[in-house]
């Protein structure tokens, strides 16, 4: 039996809205502030990444992700550009002095002294903020830039800006397109009438269910995946008025593709969904994911 429009529009339902901001703006006034250790605080962008960001929340979600970007200097890939375009490139900039160790290394002090150093964590890709009646995770990073043009003018030079850090554990550097993500999620959702994110809160709701009922494990499924996955659906099935409809669609559409995964893209378009790094998914979970969810579909009473 199929699940009810009036469950759906229920689970389609945004979570908290007002705390992550005023965590973010917490953070952000404690960094920048006359007792941040960061050497260039006045080249902070500070913005929230993640479901809080692409207002994907639902209720229950508590994690709250935090970029701390640091402009002073950037990270960069020049693979794309043509001989000429990266001798110009390495003519017009010189390696920077300031490293990202020492940008999180002052990030970590000065949270330290703000929270309390026994609220902070170090975790392998975040800083762990948990006072006790509230949590957050601070990424530290430099901009990352992934030219596609590089001209002797600023206007002749174009970039994709995404951020770029290392993890704790392995010294591992992690690129990521968190702008590009919000960006093109927005887009979509545009184009869709507004139906996009909504479904993908119905999604996060129904992979909630499998977990309680012990269908799936919480691990298999990351929610920043499970959106990722929903964006590869084509605009024309979230086009359904009627939530129960427009949910069907898209498990038919799911189902017809599960053998066409490794086709999908990140929302971000720059990376892959699958494959074998740490933040890709892997197709044998994904197809877990999709049966599970039918499963439940048609078990639903």
């Amino acid at each position: 039996m199929a699940i009810s429009s009036a469950t759906l529009d229920t689970w389609s339902n945004q979570g908290a809205t007002v705390t992550p901001k005023n965590l973010r703006e917490k953070i952000e006034k404690k960094l920048t502030g006359d007792d941040s250790k960061i050497r260039h605080k006045n080249q902070l962008e500070i913005y929230l990444q993640g479901s809080y960001r692409n207002s994907t929340n639902i209720y229950g979600n508590s994690d709250v992700d935090v970029v701390v970007q640091c402009d002073a200097t950037f990270f960069s890939d020049v693979s794309e550009l043509d001989t000429y375009e990266e001798s110009l490139f390495h003519k017009s900039f010189s390696d920077s002095t300031y490293k990202w160790d020492d940008f999180k290394q002052e990030i970590v002090e000065t949270l330290e002294d703000a929270f309390g150093e026994e609220n902070i964590e170090i975790g392998n890709k975040s800083i762990k903020i948990d006072s006790g009646t509230y949590e957050a995770d601070v990424v530290p990073c430099f901009e990352y830039r992934k030219y596609t043009n590089f001209g002797t003018d600023e206007a002749d030079r174009e970039y994709i800006s995404g951020i770029k850090f290392y993890t704790t554990n392995e010294s591992r550097s992690v690129v990521n397109y968190p702008k590009e993500h919000y960006k093109l999620g927005a887009k979509k959702n545009k184009r869709v009438n507004m139906l996009y994110k909504p479904t993908v809160r119905i999604f996060k709701n129904m992979k909630k269910k499998l977990i309680e009922k012990e269908m799936i494990i919480k691990e298999e499924v990351p929610s920043y995946f499970l959106e990722n996955l929903l964006y590869n659906v084509p605009d024309v099935k979230f086009m359904v008025s009627d939530s129960s409809n427009r949910v069907y669609e898209i498990l038919v559409w799911l189902s017809e593709n599960k053998n066409a995964l490794m086709n999908f893209v990140c929302q971000n378009e720059q990376v892959s969904l699958f494959g074998t790094s740490p933040e890709q998914w892997n197709e044998t979970d994904a197809r877990k994911f999709i049966n599970q969810v039918i499963n439940l579909w048609n078990g639903w009473s």
